[in-house]
């Protein structure tokens, strides 16, 4: 599978206990309806309540969603936040860029060329809320062992010295009625980019709050130990 994803890196999702989802919903959006938002535009809100701060992207909290935190294993670094809804999925990324804006229509054009290369895949580009997206179909094998395809929909914003990706997986990838509370959340995340000068396309970093970063490791201890045990088990 190819979409849009570095495959040399490896991964891991963190799913964040009930005790750390904040059930309260995060405001809507302020009277600028062209959301998401840099932080200079809301810089009075309150992210300690209805958010979940990750520094660089504050997500807004709903009720009915979960959230999960996509972890590279190698460098023990956050580099997105992904929200649950009804089997449907959305991953926001955040990266710097240039004050020109545009970098949304460059890598688009990259992930359309390099996704339409791949054999079998169908690429497709599509007016939608955040303007063009991004809608491709990978050939994949279901866990039933039926023929099927693996479906993602890319959505950029470009905001001031940031670009946003997002991609929705799932059924809302497909269906607008599904897509709606997706869209709702992204249309109210925050970005807090910094003001220190970083390359273009650099991915911004995510800083979890304590709570959340002591049940990482707290999973990540637990995930050692049955690894050990099954690895013991297997020499026994």
């Amino acid at each position: 599978m190819l979409f849009g994803r570095n495959r040399n890196v490896q991964a891991e999702t963190v799913v964040l206990p009930e005790h750390l989802r904040d059930p309260a919903d995060a405001p809507a959006a302020d009277e600028r309806l062209t959301g998401p938002f840099d932080i200079s535009e809301v810089e009075t809100r309150d992210f300690s309540k209805g958010y979940m701060d990750l520094g660089a992207i504050k997500v807004p909290m709903r009720k009915k969603v979960s959230y999960r935190l996509e972890q590279e294993q190698a460098k023990n670094k956050v580099f997105a936040v992904s929200a649950v809804h009804d089997n449907s999925t959305l991953q926001i990324q955040a990266f710097a860029a240039p004050h020109s804006g545009g970098q949304w229509n460059e890598i688009r054009q990259e992930m359309f060329d390099q996704n339409k290369s791949a054999q079998g895949a169908k690429v497709t580009t599509e007016e939608g809320e955040f303007g063009k997206e991004l809608l491709i179909r990978i050939p994949a094998e279901l866990p039933d062992g039926r023929k099927g395809e693996r479906i993602a929909r890319f959505l950029g914003v470009d905001g001031p010295r940031w670009m946003i990706r997002a991609m929705i997986m799932g059924k809302a990838a497909l269906n607008q009625d599904q897509a709606a509370l997706l869209y709702d959340i992204l249309k109210n995340t925050v970005i807090d980019r910094g003001e220190q000068p970083l390359p273009a396309r650099q991915m911004l970093e995510l800083t979890p709050p304590e709570n959340v970063q002591v049940a990482m490791r707290e999973a990540a201890a637990r995930r050692r130990q049955e690894a050990k045990a099954q690895q013991q088990a297997k020499q026994n």
